[in-house]
């Protein structure tokens, strides 16, 4: 949906500088699993953010730990000692070089604090329009708010936030706060997607409406002493696809099948779900035949899509997947999709759940070569231009590269990729070989999936999970 036509900014920019079209989010294709995939440079096997929603005791006793709620991401890493994600984040790696980082979000509260957790020890900036009060520092804050004016109401399309992000972009966060490293995160298109559906008109006012807050930076950049000494990175987290109507019951069919749900697993509760069109079930105390006994009732039912166990016995497995994390599910599970087209034409439709979205609205969080797939575009004097790569390339590459024009060592945990084939300074980095791998596993009742990857060397992306 990024035509010259709707989003003339953004493309015009690809244009002029580097466009790397095969870019992939990490499974679960899900926002804050994304943004901490983005300011990790891992995988969730690595970072431990394996859904917006998980189980875990200590973070959040009794109950699922939503990651999209501020107040239990700042309660569960309390509990966890200031261990909420596995490793370093991008505001601590630049911290310790005496660099800031800047976030501003109009999107969850949760999203906005996944972003940049650790401001408030580091000296951070980090700006959520949802949650001000949980915005640092609180007198730059305050003095945002008294520059711009209040913080406009929310509402789908969301046009008048992406204005007031932007704003506070040009007019406080450069010639105030001027960091190392910003993020600006936009909750547009998503919202629109979300709520109005993939094509509907709401969406495509957002769409315009991002590229044009777009074109101002760009236009200041132009017009400033900084110029093209401020690299510019445009990505999307994740794609989407359309819902289809009718939720699949899962808890219930569970329920009819003989298997006890409820919010956590224990005291005779049998499985604990977390998922809307993908993610996973937890099961009590990991029973190695309980665990057995639900994937073969999931696969043979109509809906099911992929099915991920940390063994593999008749099912994928996590490791393949990425996924292969102390919090992860004992049962990662996609939903069926397609390509079938939505009322607007843009193809992509996916089973669900159990979700506040309509029918007819958007939803990602698969395996779906649409929901992986996802924008990356750069230009700046650090980076080649007019330049187009199909090389592929992921979120988790970003953080790398970016600590690479910076300087900063890369620590050897990050499992990302320096995109030596975009920037200007390459000299003797070839880009390693391209491979292809496909997993493939039988099931009960005729039950086939497969998984496939790319790789580039070390650097292994999710291209589409499917079944036959």
């Amino acid at each position: 949906m990024a035509t010259p036509e709707l989003m003339p900014n953004l493309t015009s920019f690809a244009q002029r500088g580097v466009r790397c079209a095969h870019q992939r989010s990490v499974f679960p294709t899900e926002t804050r699993v994304n943004q901490a995939s983005l300011v990790t440079g891992c995988h969730p096997e690595r970072h431990g953010i394996v859904g917006n929603k998980f189980l875990d005791p200590v973070a959040s006793p009794g109950r699922l730990f939503n990651t999209g709620d501020e107040t239990q991401l700042v309660e569960g890493d309390r509990r966890l000692g200031g261990k909420l994600v596995d490793v370093p984040v991008l505001g601590e790696l630049l911290a310790k070089q005496g660099m800031t980082l800047a976030t501003l979000s109009s999107g969850t509260p949760g999203g906005a604090r996944m972003l940049n957790h650790k401001a408030e020890s580091l000296g951070g900036f980090r700006f959520a329009l949802h949650r001000p009060d949980a915005s640092v520092p609180k007198a730059q804050i305050e003095a945002v708010i008294k520059q711009l004016g209040p913080i406009p109401d929310p509402t789908i399309p969301s046009l008048d936030w992406l204005t007031y992000a932007t704003n506070t972009y040009l007019q406080h966060i450069e010639p105030e706060w001027m960091p190392e490293v910003c993020i600006l995160w936009f909750c547009e298109p998503d919202n629109s997607y979300h709520y109005c559906g993939l094509g509907s008109e709401q969406n495509l006012s957002a769409l315009r409406h991002a590229d044009a807050q777009f074109g101002r930076i760009l236009q200041w950049r132009e017009s400033s002493a900084v110029g093209e000494h401020l690299q510019i990175i445009t990505m999307s987290d994740h794609g989407q696809l359309t819902i289809a109507d009718e939720a699949v019951g899962l808890a219930a069919g569970l329920q009819t099948a003989g298997f006890t749900v409820g919010e956590t697993v224990g005291d005779g509760v049998d499985a604990a779900l977390a998922l809307d069109s993908a993610g996973g079930i937890y099961v009590r105390d990991s029973d190695p035949d309980l665990i057995k006994s639900i994937v073969q009732w999931l696969q043979q039912q109509s809906w099911c899509g992929p099915v991920f166990t940390r063994g593999g016995t008749d099912s994928l497995t996590h490791a393949q997947v990425k996924l292969d994390h102390p919090r992860a599910p004992d049962i990662g599970l996609a939903l069926r999709s397609d390509d079938a087209p939505n009322e607007h034409g843009i193809p992509g439709t996916c089973q669900h759940d159990s979700t506040s979205y309509p029918a007819g609205g958007g939803l990602h969080g698969g395996l779906h070569p649409y929901e992986l797939s996802s924008w990356l575009a750069a230009s700046g004097n650090a980076f080649r231009s007019q330049h187009f790569s199909e090389t592929p390339t992921g979120i988790i590459d970003l953080l790398p590269t970016i600590l690479q024009i910076l300087g900063i060592e890369i620590p050897k945990h990050v499992q990302g990729r320096v995109l030596y084939e975009v920037l200007q300074d390459n000299t003797g980095h070839s880009t390693p070989e391209v491979t292809q791998t496909t997993f493939s596993t039988e099931g009960v009742s005729g039950y086939s999936a497969q998984l496939s990857l790319s790789c580039v060397g070390s650097a292994c992306y999710l291209e589409r999970g499917w079944v036959s």
